[in-house]
């Protein structure tokens, strides 16, 4: 080798080596979330957290209520295909692509933080197995508050709920009122002040943030937060991307993830209380389902949870095995 050789590859090497030192990961973060709800707080503090951890080798931009363009029903798609490098994603919205992630929609099956924490725990290798299989994994997940209905008169008991004409906010939703003996609506919510107003509406089921967001106080007087189900966002990252980071950027992203997920599902249920709160202070009154409304709503759920296995068969080991946990 000759000196003029020796030196182009030396030099090379420095080249290479700091182009290592000073190589950094830019990562765009899509969610569907504006910066003053919890879950886009959370994806901010988040990245914060990587970007002082990593010395900026790993830079995460959050791109608030949908700004990549990325659709909500489109998240695991934009992770899969690199659109995107991470994601916030509410999971039932993705059930177009992969019908297991609309299992936490079903009614009676997720009640509350406690039983999400058995859920994830049982269910949890069956969704790593899912995103896997579409180039990606999870960081972490969040739940939200559950749902409850809005009413005109309380709702206390199975009799109470007969014929209400609760406006739903999904198919799941309309279904699940249906088999607890409503009379389910479908409605733009921008229309239900107009359609309670006019008495062709008796409600709305929705949860405590969007009901003191929207002011539904304003025109129904009673809340029941039945806490039919619970649904988690799971906020995950592209695998040529994480793949593409050294041993210890990936251990320090994932003990982050780890710390900080209880104080993201503290927010959560800061939230719900909050907004109760709210509720309250506007002058709602808030009601107890009691055991026959309890008895209902358990038979309903379940009805459709046989259905559910139908479109998602491998889900029913998976509720089994959950249900066994939780004496459902």
């Amino acid at each position: 080798m000759t000196t003029m050789t020796k030196i182009i590859a030396a030099t090379t090497a420095l080249t290479l080596t700091s182009s290592a030192v000073f190589a950094e990961a830019k990562w765009d973060m899509s969610t569907a979330w504006a910066a003053n709800n919890f879950h886009g707080e959370s994806a901010i503090a988040f990245a914060d957290a990587v970007r002082e951890a990593t010395d900026g080798s790993v830079d995460i931009t959050v791109h608030l209520s949908g700004e990549t363009g990325v659709k909500i029903t489109e998240k695991l798609v934009a992770v899969e295909t690199g659109i995107v490098q991470m994601a916030d994603m509410l999971l039932f919205l993705q059930a177009g692509e992969e019908p297991f992630l609309g299992v936490d929609t079903l009614p009676y099956l997720i009640q509350g933080q406690d039983e999400m924490n058995v859920w994830l725990d049982v269910a949890g290798p069956t969704y790593d197995a899912i995103f896997e299989r579409r180039n990606q994994k999870v960081l972490y997940y969040v739940p939200w508050p559950s749902p409850g209905v809005y009413s005109k008169e309380p709702i206390v008991s199975a009799d109470d709920m007969a014929g209400q004409r609760i406006r739903a906010f999904n198919a799941t939703s309309f279904t699940f009122l249906e088999k607890m003996g409503a009379a389910p609506v479908e409605l733009p919510f921008e229309e239900l002040a107009t359609a309670v107003a006019a008495g062709t509406v008796d409600g709305a089921a929705t949860s405590t943030s969007t009901g003191a967001n929207s002011k539904l106080y304003q025109f129904t007087e009673n809340f029941n937060p039945l806490n039919w189900s619970m649904s988690p966002d799971a906020v995950t990252v592209n695998l040529d991307a994480w793949n593409a980071l050294t041993d210890e950027e990936r251990a320090t992203i994932e003990g982050l993830a780890e710390d900080m997920e209880a104080d993201f599902w503290a927010a959560s249920a800061a939230e719900d209380e909050a907004q109760t709160a709210v509720l309250v202070e506007n002058g709602m009154v808030i009601s107890t389902a009691d055991e026959s409304l309890k008895a209902k709503m358990a038979e309903a759920g379940k009805a459709m949870w046989a259905d559910f296995f139908k479109t998602a068969p491998e889900a029913q080991a998976v509720v089994e095995a959950y249900t066994k946990k939780t004496g459902k």
